[in-house]
């Protein structure tokens, strides 16, 4: 007979601390570049400092904090360059998954972009912000839920993190608009207009990005 599977309690406080520090960051409660204390991370969750470290350590490889010896560890924040990095990435990712989304399940998309676009309506009229910011990455992600290029769906979970963290930094005024035309062009059966589209919405981020990552 196999062993019956238990929860390890340790592992289970090291999920806990890297969804809860994860908040904290996407949220803002912890500013991109600020220092963050194990000690006092630890304090503030009720627990060791293992289960934190351990959580930071994942975090590490989300790109949503750096560790420096010596230094400390730091919530990530981007250059101005590296933001343009970022942008260029995810446009050329997002366009690639657009078109193997589009010849896989093209209505499949079209479904969820619209009832995306319906969910930004509502948060734009109630002007929650954070609700945008989550519709938003939502819509985006569902380009990659439709592909069924698991390279390209790994390619995006390398900077799936940042790109959370940085929209709830940098909400869209106009959000219901710049994703309605997606939806048109995706409709009209025009995957090289979409594709076109999508490029600009994705490149003009990169002020907003810049901004929130405290630079010019």
């Amino acid at each position: 007979m196999t062993e019956p599977l238990r929860l390890e309690r340790p592992q289970l406080l090291t999920e806990l601390a890297c969804e809860r520090i994860r908040e904290a960051i996407v949220s803002g409660e912890l500013q991109l570049g600020a220092q963050v204390s194990e000690a006092q991370l630890a304090a503030r969750l009720g627990v060791s400092k293992t289960p934190v470290r351990e959580a930071l350590l994942r975090l590490k490889n989300d790109g949503l904090v750096e560790i420096h010896p010596q230094r400390g560890t730091f919530v990530f924040r981007l250059t101005p360059a590296q933001v343009g990095q970022l942008c260029s990435y995810r446009a050329m990712v997002e366009t690639a998954a657009l078109r193997e989304a589009f010849a896989a399940d093209a209505a499949g998309l079209q479904r969820e972009w619209s009832r995306c676009v319906a969910e930004m309506r509502k948060a734009e009229r109630a002007r929650d912000l954070r609700a945008l910011a989550r519709i938003d990455m939502d819509f985006h992600w569902q380009l990659f839920a439709h592909c069924r290029d698991e390279y390209l769906c790994a390619g995006y979970e390398v900077v799936r993190s940042q790109l959370v963290a940085l929209r709830h930094r940098s909400p869209i005024a106009n959000a219901v608009a710049s994703h309605q035309v997606l939806v048109d062009a995706l409709a009209a059966g025009d995957v090289e207009r979409a594709g076109a589209l999508l490029r600009e919405h994705v490149l003009e981020n990169e002020p907003r990005y810049r901004a929130a990552c405290g630079g010019a």
